[in-house]
């Protein structure tokens, strides 16, 4: 309670402080505003320590579409400047640290090429002359060459074909296979590294640029990212496997020392297994992997090797966090580095590995750049992009809580208060379930997908649970859709909106639900089984699993919730009636919104199609966007500027009983039905 009232007066002394010195005090964000949010990411510190690189995603309404700018600042903070202005993207450091190099399609590029630019400033220069689009640059030490990733060009009689429109070709067969390529600095000539029938998907070069460790697959598709393993190339030997087993390992990185490698991977006991992802290290000289820290309930998202190969820094989330800790690999003690009610990220160190440099976004900073020693981890701010969101916007509070499900199981989620809230008034709650569903809700109110700034300023309160079959709360939390997608999931969120209920926080005559993607599956089954929501937004959500598990780009996990697959003879088909929405939509009551990408190929639009089409079937009220061009989330600024826009309208007509004024891009405006 006393929180509470502090909050209020700091509220009240800032508008106070407004209008006494004749600044603009805080406005309430609209739509416009949350989806042309600058956004920082992708930060790289130089070798030498002098500098940082990162990105700046920058609005273009004129381009319909976020580029990516190419900033630089010092490390201590000072003089940020724009470098490049996009769209650029993937840029790496020279080792010098004199120069950059990244990858942009500029004027006269028929498509992404190689730029290297100076960093004191300067024209960028193209480097040669690609044919298909480079990714993951690498320096070689020396920095005579760069590394990449491309596909390989089409034969000439398969281009030819293609220019013709004779191109049909079989469904899922390999085409242009993905080559680790090595351009020269002096000459801009490239030239393929290691390349064959199968997929190079990542790499990492040794210090000493004798080693290359790199994973392949079969090809590209995501079934076949489980018969991924991990070569080496060193020498003019021929190249070694280092590994054979039934699971991917991401993120491989060698040892400062080129001895050992690291990588995460979802297995245990030498086998794929529903954990959360795990951090091995295994020899490059041959031998089996070792799993670090075992037993960890964490989600480790990324890893790298400190400068001496001591430790290996990991950011992992621990539920609603994401944090930064270091491992050390002989004694597998973990050490806390970055904890906090933030979500760090991309960490890069310089080459005396005296500075880690990384992301931290949170619930009041969209994100920035923060640099810490190791050794005396005490994190310093680098970046001050949205230093100033909070004198621009009046921005909601965010906070955990816990509860008690009713069969004991202790569960987690956020809470977002609306504006100028009041302890012991119950406020409308909108439901916001994540996707994944192997992921977990972490600090953040500026997600435009989520729009919680503008659903506070209608004074509604927004609930996310991390329910169980989700990650960050240990392998038995994760295993809870096992046999049965909704053995556990709908009733652990329905649990949280009962638990704000009983504290007298939520209304139950006013509630919502959306989600998209795996949150998009809750809804379509929450609105099956209760009729306590007064409008429910569907965004990309799954409502008949067989053929969601034929027709979608990934499957192999969810054999796991199904016990099978939908075919054949010995088929669960009881799992998958059970658990698909559409065998209960009878029961449907809620008005329902639907959104989903006109070419999503991971929860394929006609999913949506299905739902709304049996809705209507039913008398249920129901609206279905397919946006063109799209796919599972959104790329184009006005579309994503339409969705925030229907799902606020949607609401507050249905859930609140009150009109919502669309908002458009900069210079235009509603018409008289308040859409745009």
């Amino acid at each position: 309670m006393f929180r509470f009232r502090l909050a209020a007066l700091a509220a009240g002394s800032l508008l106070a402080a407004a209008a006494s010195q004749g600044w603009a005090a805080p406005r309430v964000m609209t739509a416009t505003d949350l989806v042309g949010l600058e956004k920082l990411s992708d930060p790289k510190v130089s070798p030498d320590g002098r500098f940082v690189l990162y990105s700046v995603g920058r609005v273009d309404w004129k381009a319909n579409a976020v580029q990516d700018d190419l900033w630089r600042v010092g490390l201590d903070g000072s003089d940020p400047r724009r470098m490049v202005e996009g769209p650029a993207s993937g840029a790496a450091w020279s080792p010098d640290g004199k120069r950059f190099a990244f990858t942009a399609k500029r004027e006269g590029d028929s498509g992404r090429q190689i730029y290297l630019s100076p960093i004191d400033g300067g024209e960028p220069k193209r480097l040669g002359k690609l044919r298909t689009g480079p990714s993951d640059l690498r320096w070689s030490p020396d920095g005579s060459a760069i590394y990449f990733l491309a596909d390989a060009p089409d034969p000439k009689p398969l281009a030819k074909r293609k220019r013709e429109k004779d191109d049909m070709i079989a469904f899922e067969t390999p085409q242009a296979r993905g080559r680790l390529w090595r351009i020269t600095v002096a000459d801009g000539k490239a030239a393929p590294v290691i390349e064959g029938d199968f997929e190079v998907e990542a790499y990492d070069l040794s210090a000493d640029g004798k080693t290359i460790l790199y994973r392949r697959a079969p090809s590209h598709l995501l079934d076949d990212n489980p018969k991924s393993e991990l070569w080496v190339k060193a020498g003019q030997g021929p190249d070694r496997r280092l590994t054979d087993n039934d699971y991917q390992e991401s993120t491989p990185r060698l040892s400062p020392d080129g001895r050992s490698a690291l990588f995460l991977a979802t297995a245990e006991n030498g086998r794929y297994g529903t954990v959360n992802p795990n951090l091995f290290v295994l020899p490059t000289a041959g031998g089996a992997p070792r799993e670090l820290a075992h037993g960890l309930p964490y989600e480790i998202e990324d890893a790298a090797w400190s400068a001496d190969g001591r430790e290996i820094y990991i950011t992992a989330t621990t539920g609603v966090r994401r944090e930064l800790f270091a491992v050390d690999v002989k004694s597998e003690v973990v050490r806390p580095l970055a904890r906090g009610d933030h979500a760090a990220g991309d960490v890069t160190l310089t080459r005396d590995g005296k500075t880690v440099v990384f992301f931290k976004a949170s619930a009041t900073s969209p994100g920035e750049v923060f640099r810490m020693d190791p050794a005396r981890p005490a994190p310093v701010q680098v970046t001050h992009l949205n230093d100033d969101i909070a004198t621009r916007f009046r921005l909601p509070r965010q906070e955990a809580i816990q509860w008690t499900a009713p069969d004991g199981q202790a569960l987690e989620g956020l809470v977002t208060y609306p504006l100028d809230y009041q302890p012991g008034r119950r406020y409308p709650l909108i439901v916001q379930s994540h996707g994944g569903p192997r992921s977990s809700d972490v600090f953040n109110i500026f997600a435009y997908g989520r729009f919680n700034p503008l659903l506070a300023a209608k004074g509604v309160m927004t609930l996310s649970v991390n329910y169980r079959g989700g990650t960050a709360y240990g392998d038995a939390f994760l295993q809870g859709m096992n046999a049965g997608y909704f053995r556990h999931a709908d009733k652990d969120v329905l649990s949280g909106v009962d638990n704000l209920v009983a504290k007298g926080l939520a209304d139950p005559d006013r509630l919502g639900v959306m989600g998209w993607s795996a949150g998009g599956h809750m809804t379509n089954r929450l609105i099956t089984v209760t009729d306590r929501f007064k409008a429910a937004a569907s965004g990309a959500g799954a409502v008949d699993w067989p053929s969601m598990y034929l027709t979608s780009d990934n499957r192999w996990q969810r054999t796991e919730w199904f016990v099978t697959p939908p075919y054949g003879s010995t088929a669960r088909r009881d799992l998958y009636t059970d658990n698909s929405p559409l065998s209960q939509l009878d029961k449907v009551k809620t008005p329902t919104l639907i959104l989903a990408g006109a070419e999503d190929e991971r929860v394929p639009w006609t999913q949506s199609v299905m739902l709304n089409r049996a809705l209507r079937a039913l008398g249920v009220e129901s609206e279905l966007y397919l946006a063109p061009r799209e796919p599972h989330n959104f790329r184009e600024l006005r579309h994503r500027l339409f969705q925030v826009n229907v799902q606020m309208d949607w609401f507050s007509k249905r859930v609140l009983g009150q009109d919502y004024v669309w908002s458009g891009p900069p210079g235009e405006d509603a018409d008289e039905t308040g859409e745009l």
